[in-house]
């Protein structure tokens, strides 16, 4: 699959609490490219941080679809993606999650941007994943 731009959870956040960095995220979806894809690992933490700030399963598995089905590609994690995470871990100063370095890992795979709005993957190093920070 063909993808120029993977969202973190981070991203898929900003736009669904209408935060920082929400109307670049909508752009991406409007500019009648590719859609934006996501690392598998999303699926399961963009669910978890739903679940703790909303509650109410109804909707967050309709947010889900809509964003985890409609509006992007689900890019999956595998070996090389796993191995690249470790080299991205590995390269990273400070202290990267492993969810976070699996995402990075996704685009850096895919040759995308990986866009978001997290401190911490604002720190792994340049060169080794394009990034489109939202901060």
């Amino acid at each position: 699959m063909n993808v120029s731009y993977i969202l973190d959870t981070s991203a898929l956040l900003a736009h669904y609490f209408d935060e920082i960095g929400a109307e670049i995220v909508q752009r991406l979806w409007e500019s009648g490219g590719s859609k934006p894809g996501i690392s598998a690992v999303t699926v399961a933490e963009l669910k978890g941080r739903l679940d703790l700030e909303e509650g109410d399963r109804k909707e967050i598995e309709s947010v889900c679809e809509a964003y985890l089905g409609e509006l992007t590609t689900c890019m999956p994690v595998d070996r090389s993606v796993a191995e690249l995470a470790w080299q991205i871990r590995a390269a990273t100063p400070q202290r990267l999650p492993l969810v976070d370095a699996l995402i990075a890992a996704t685009a850096r795979k895919a040759g995308a941007i990986l866009v978001h709005k997290d401190p911490h993957m604002a720190r792994i190093p340049e060169g080794l994943v394009k990034q489109l920070k939202l901060m």
